[in-house]
């Protein structure tokens, strides 16, 4: 009887949505994890303008998590989520980040028309190699105004200098370590940051990041 209410409530709820979005889940998550409470409260904060054109969520793995040691990525207007996630937050994190790269395409001219996020990106990159300069770091191999991500650039940062130390100098500079690898990752740590209660900390620390994203907003 027990196993016949399951089946018959889970028949009731149908698959998981996130608002009009199809939520496929290839791999089981986190038990722990109530997907549909989750999906919920992230419909409720995104704006629905900003998930036109998604067609898909993807709870599940990918080969290419392992390959490039990452836990999500957006592609042909699908979000890739890792179903290896410790807790919701971890979850969410992901889902919003990209979504933050979906925007991208959607808003390119909007968010790099101009040069003010640029800007504000390179200024904070050279004080960035400015500060590891000071520390003793040789970073002449790199550069520090390229606005793409550079994997020679990523190992040295994460590896090299290592997380804590990288932590610290980026620490009045940007909203998280992984927002200084690349501008494409600096306006989605940014974006994250903005709706899942970091927006005054970014508004402090990226004030044109934080521009942009309001100002986006405003005009959907």
């Amino acid at each position: 009887m027990r196993s016949y209410i399951l089946e018959s409530s889970q028949r009731e709820l149908g698959p998981p949505r996130f608002g009009n979005i199809p939520v496929v889940i290839d791999d089981e998550p986190n038990p722990n994890i109530d997907i549909r409470a989750m999906f919920k409260v992230l419909a409720e904060k995104i704006p629905d303008p900003f998930l036109r054109k998604i067609e898909a969520v993807h709870i599940g793995e990918l080969p290419e998590f392992s390959e490039r040691n990452v836990n999500a990525l957006y592609r042909d207007n699908k979000l890739y989520i890792s179903a290896l996630q410790s807790d919701v937050k971890d979850l969410m994190d992901d889902i919003v980040h990209e979504i933050a790269h979906h925007l991208e395409t959607l808003y390119t001219e909007e968010l790099y028309g101009d040069t003010a996020l640029l800007s504000e990106f390179i200024r904070k990159r050279m004080q960035l190699e400015f500060e590891l300069r000071s520390e003793g770091y040789w970073t002449n191999e790199y550069d520090f105004r390229d606005l793409k991500y550079n994997e020679g650039l990523d190992k040295f940062l994460y590896q090299r200098v290592g997380k804590k130390m990288l932590k610290t100098l980026t620490a009045e500079l940007f909203i998280r370590p992984y927002a200084s690898v690349s501008l494409r990752e600096y306006f989605a740590t940014g974006f994250e940051a903005y709706y899942l209660g970091k927006a005054t900390e970014l508004m402090r620390v990226s004030p044109a990041l934080y521009t942009k994203i309001s100002t986006l907003i405003e005009n959907i």
